[in-house]
Parts: C-alpha cells; structure tokens; sequence
C-alpha cells in the first residue's frame, strides 16, 4: 500500500459514492489504474465494504445499545470463539476486543427497548463463557463514521420509553 492507496481509502471513507474519474483527478491517475488499485484493496482485505451512514435518530422506530461483556476465554479458541458467536447475530452492528474491566463492547440495534432487551437475554447471555453484561442506550450519535450528525435546529430532548 502506497500514498495512492491511502488517499483512495481515505476520499471512500468520505464519501463511498465518489466515482473512480473523480479519483482519478485527484491522484492524476488513469481510471483504470485507479479500478486496479481498489480491487487490489479489496482483495488484500483493507478495504471491505463502501456503505452509507445513517443517521438512525431520524428514524422513529429505533433503539441501539452498547453492550459490555465478561466472558471466559473458549480454550483453544481464546476471545475469537465468543466474537464469531456474537457477531452472526444481524442485529450486532459491531464487536470490539477490549482493555480493561470488559472484554467486549457489542453495538446492538433493534425497533424497541423490549426486543433489545429479549434479544440480549435470550442470545447473548445465554452463550457458553458470557459471565456478566452491562447495557447503555444510546441516547444521541452526534458523529458516526466521521460524520457529524448533530442538527442544533431539532433541541427538542428525545422521549425513551422501556
């Protein structure tokens, strides 16, 4: 990976829209070798997907927790075996390894509070080696992905029901 790579990933990052002539302007490349580059990216497993972000508070019916996780390590499988687990899951946005008092933090979405809860009880606790959960709400994204998604003109304070 080069200068060249670096600056593809970082404008996708950006903006995933960004075509491959507008790359191409701006590393005074061909199309084609910019097309080169970004499968040469995917196939080595840096670059893994271009998605868009959204801004769920938008949405009426949607809740996301951060979920913090204890868990013994699988022998032979050590932290890796639990992740895998955690992350077939469609309503895990994400999974991180942790330092400190909590091996995981998990990202988790879903249309209520009550599925949330259901959803943690029933298929995450219930794993061999999860020892101990910790949930918060996410109140208010004001960055995501880079992208700032406080609007200052909507102050209204939002309502959580459970």
């Amino acid at each position: 990976m080069d200068k060249k790579d670096a600056i593809i990933l970082n404008e996708l990052q950006k903006n995933s829209r960004v075509t491959n002539l507008e790359l191409s302007t701006i590393l005074e490349i061909s199309e084609l070798e910019v097309e080169k580059r970004i499968y040469a990216l995917q196939t080595a497993g840096i670059l893994k997907k271009c998605t868009a972000v959204i801004d769920y508070s938008v949405l009426q019916d949607d809740v996301s927790v951060i979920l913090s996780l204890k868990v013994t390590p699988e022998k032979g499988l050590g932290y890796d075996g639990i992740a895998e687990k955690i992350a077939r899951f469609p309503q895990v946005d994400s999974i991180q390894l942790l330092t400190g008092t909590y091996d995981f933090q998990v990202t988790i979405r879903g249309q209520s509070m009550a599925e949330v809860s259901r959803f943690i009880a029933e298929e995450i606790a219930s794993i061999d080696g999860v020892r101990e959960t910790m949930t918060q709400i996410i109140m208010r994204t004001y960055k995501e992905q880079g992208v700032e998604m406080s609007r200052p003109q909507l102050r209204e304070r939002q309502l959580f029901t459970f």
